[in-house]
């Protein structure tokens, strides 16, 4: 609770956490539930020409975090006013036009525009060099979280009064979050770089040279980003065919697990400060593992309930831990440039995933697909368990 005060009571920090709710809120809101419905049943758009507007935005923002990481570390906050700009002006054009071509343009400069957001809160909120980050990173993910399952949420009472009026408020809060930023941010300030030297590709290379970045932490991000990306597509069709849900029941399981993730997130980001790092990481993988698992002999509402709600649980045992791991390796002066660079490999993980998971189920099945995520799991958590993970890190 310390922690949380500190935050609530530091107008910058408040103002990061506030536009990370506000963005994820929008974003969720716009590409998981309102686009879809108002490029097919409003503009008539074809759902083919909606999905790649989608993929476009992920795509263009895990391509352009690295940039945007880089930009942050040496011009400061008006990189996100900037962004912020760019993105109102999007959605304004995209309010006002019917082309698909529009649409998926459109999507990929939101995904330009949001890309330093996440950068710029991790790097102030949870700074590498501060003593309890973890505890703070649960709290950051447990706003990411619930801005961005929220949104999909809130935005059907909208949309039930009609696709304009859904449209200008996802547009008015954009306008929000372009207000917070530069009242409550230190817009003014220019961070300045010390070496004439410095360079994003100078970044990526010293990163890339670190023994603990190749051993340990480019294998674990790609794999576990990779293995949530199979069973996006795969859960919902294993719910509704195998398992026998209607779409109401597999949205209340969304609602169980994203609920314990949620709740989880602040105390295990404060228990991953005090514990060793590859307990929580090797616990948290082997009980997604089993979860999965068991989730794949579950036959009703009630037992497939109980293993979301546990898949939450070591979503939120994981994340804090890994994301600690990763500071370990991030120079303080350069902290929005190495989360970007993570982040764009994460983000090819989970591009990557989708396709692979789509492919093994189409061949093997839909259950073969969630027992190979299973089994990576299961392979990570006896990589952290039995690896000298922290020895590593010490000597890089």
């Amino acid at each position: 609770m310390h922690e949380l005060k500190k935050i609530l009571t530091s107008k910058r920090e408040l103002g990061l956490i506030l536009l990370l709710f506000l963005i994820d809120f929008i974003r969720g809101a716009f590409f998981l539930t309102f686009l879809p419905l108002y490029a097919v049943n409003f503009l008539g758009i074809s759902v083919a020409a909606t999905g790649l507007a989608v993929s476009a935005h992920f795509l263009g923002e895990t391509l352009c975090k690295g940039a945007a990481g880089w930009q942050l570390d040496r011009r400061g906050y008006p990189v996100l006013i900037l962004g912020l700009l760019i993105g109102l002006v999007t959605l304004l054009i995209m309010k006002h036009s019917s082309s698909p071509a529009v649409l998926v343009f459109g999507s990929a400069a939101l995904g330009l525009a949001v890309s330093p957001v996440w950068l710029a809160v991790v790097s102030v909120v949870a700074p590498v060099q501060y003593k309890e980050r973890a505890t703070r990173m649960g709290l950051v993910f447990a706003v990411w979280l619930l801005g961005g399952g929220s949104g999909p949420v809130v935005i059907n009472f909208f949309i039930a009064a009609g696709f304009n009026e859904a449209f200008w408020l996802l547009i008015i809060l954009w306008v929000c979050a372009l207000l917070v930023t530069m009242l409550m941010l230190p817009v003014k300030e220019r961070k300045k770089v010390e070496s004439p030297n410095f360079s994003f590709w100078k970044e990526v290379s010293r990163l890339a040279q670190n023994q603990a970045f190749k051993k340990i932490l480019l294998p674990g991000m790609f794999l576990q980003t990779m293995t949530g990306g199979i069973l996006l597509p795969l859960l919902p069709l294993y719910a509704t065919n195998k398992l026998g849900l209607s779409p109401n029941q597999y949205a209340l399981l969304l609602l169980i697990g994203g609920g314990a993730a949620a709740i989880s997130f602040l105390p295990m980001g404060r228990l991953a400060d005090f514990l060793r790092l590859k307990v929580l990481l090797g616990s948290g993988f082997a009980m997604s593992a089993i979860s999965l698992v068991l989730f794949s002999l579950a036959h009703d509402l009630a037992s497939a309930c109980l293993l979301a709600a546990l898949v939450g649980f070591s979503y939120a045992v994981v994340l804090p831990a890994w994301n600690n791991l990763l500071a370990k390796v991030i120079p303080p002066e350069r902290q929005a440039t190495g989360w970007g660079v993570f982040s764009t490999i994460e983000g090819l993980g989970i591009a990557a995933g989708p396709t692979f998971g789509g492919l093994l189920a189409h061949t093997y099945g839909i259950p073969a697909a969630l027992f190979l995520s299973a089994v990576l799991l299961a392979i990570m958590s006896c990589f952290y368990f039995l690896y000298p993970v922290e020895r590593v890190l010490i000597s890089a």
